[in-house]
């Protein structure tokens, strides 16, 4: 690759940059001190709310935009970019363009047509924040920060059964509400996905650091919009599911690591930046 050229590296954030089954980047440390080496910044896109988000960032000892729930919300800290953020609102500290509608407009769009098509359904809103914990097995804190939704709404289908799951996700689609999944639950809101958030922080990044190399990593089916919208896209090996494969049929052009979780997220970054050069 060009060293003369300006990396960003995109990531999703569980089963990738955090291990699935601990939660924790400990795998990926050297990785993460060796993108804050390199000046890289690093762009988390998830399913994850704006508090779980701003939490991680805390944790990794990072402050660089992000993508929060399936590309419904992109938060740029403010005065991060030189030139501002076009149309964007000031929440929080942030420059926030919001491309997923009001939750509370997804949550009531999703009852009323999983009761019009007959098919049950049970999302966060209707859990307890101790539902929330032992349903994803995380702790009453994470459970809270999880429930802090402002664009998507994560839910179950009662209903296993195929023809059920269709009925109700083709009636979604019908009342233009986008639909992915995101490994325990399914995920509906707006129709955007991490790929929105991604093409327009590529554009920025561009717009100030000149030529422009992006990286993209993610595990499940929700990061193909991810994987599509970069340059160099990375399938960090899921040894739990069946996504890995499917991911390839998506995004042909994908590297795979050889390791999963954060350790293939580091062995991936690690041969990216080597291919640059590290100074």
């Amino acid at each position: 690759m060009n060293k003369d050229c300006a990396f960003v590296v995109f990531t999703d954030v569980d089963g990738t940059l955090l291990d699935s089954r601990t939660r924790s980047s400990g795998g990926a440390a050297e990785a993460l001190a060796l993108l804050a080496r390199e000046q890289i910044p690093l762009v988390l896109c998830s399913s994850k709310t704006r508090a779980e988000l701003e939490v991680v960032q805390q944790q990794l000892a990072i402050r660089h935009p992000f993508v929060c729930e399936n590309g419904g919300g992109v938060f740029v800290p403010r005065g991060y970019f030189a030139r501002g953020v076009p149309n964007a609102r000031d929440i929080a500290g942030y420059e926030a363009v919001e491309l997923g509608r009001p939750y509370a407009e997804v949550v009531g769009a999703l009852h009323r047509i999983a009761a019009r098509t007959r098919v049950g359904v049970i999302g966060f809103s209707d859990m307890s924040i101790e539902e929330v914990a032992f349903e994803c097995d995380m702790p009453l804190m994470q459970a809270r920060l999880a429930k802090l939704r402002e664009y998507d709404e994560p839910f179950r289908i009662l209903d296993a059964s195929p023809s059920a799951r269709s009925r109700l996700f083709n009636a979604l689609h019908a009342a233009h509400l986008g639909c992915t999944n995101g490994g325990r639950y399914e995920h509906v809101g707006a129709d955007v996905d991490k790929g929105a958030g991604v093409d327009m922080l590529r554009l920025l990044y561009a717009r100030g650091r000149g030529r422009l190399i992006s990286i993209g990593l993610g595990d499940a089916l929700n990061d193909v919009a991810l994987l599509r919208a970069v340059d160099v896209p990375i399938v960090v090996r899921n040894d739990d599911t069946a996504a890995t494969p499917r991911l390839l049929a998506n995004v042909p052009t994908a590297r795979v690591t050889s390791q999963a979780g954060a350790a293939g997220w580091a062995e991936a970054i690690g041969e990216v930046v080597q291919s640059r050069g590290a100074r």
